[in-house]
């Protein structure tokens, strides 16, 4: 059940992504003009970009209280094993595994011994549900 909790919350936290997407990529069309897809410097640059401020995102809400809006939609929290919050080391590791393994580790999430993602498992980090009074 947890597991299935975490990827909701996931596809949840892409939709709200989308959005963010979206709106940032407008001052940089504008700069640039709608035809920066035809110059690669100018393509990898917002590549870039867009990667920078996915992690802007994301290392905000799990450096501050471990919840972005769909982990919080799914009472869930993201912690360091000792369940502490994660620091900045811990957001950094954790964003660069999800973007080196993000195909494959999710496949680790169903693993019944496990129930943790491949980039959790490297960062030191874990998914946990949480009481609804907290």
């Amino acid at each position: 059940m947890l597991a299935f909790k975490i990827l909701f919350a996931f596809l949840y936290d892409l939709l709200l992504l989308c959005a963010v997407w979206f709106v940032s990529a407008i001052p940089f069309v504008l700069w640039q003009g709608s035809e920066f897809q035809q110059k690669p410097l100018v393509l990898l640059s917002f590549q870039l970009y867009i990667l920078a401020i996915t992690y802007i995102y994301l290392s905000y809400f799990w450096v501050n209280s471990g919840q972005t809006p769909g982990l919080r939609t799914w009472k869930l929290r993201l912690v360091r094993n000792d369940d502490y919050l994660l620091t900045r080391q811990n957001a950094h590791l954790r964003f660069i595994t999800a973007c080196l393994f993000f195909s494959v580790g999710w496949i680790t999430l169903f693993i019944p011994s496990k129930r943790q993602t491949l980039q959790d498992l490297l960062a030191g980090t874990k998914i946990v549900s949480i009481k609804e009074s907290q």
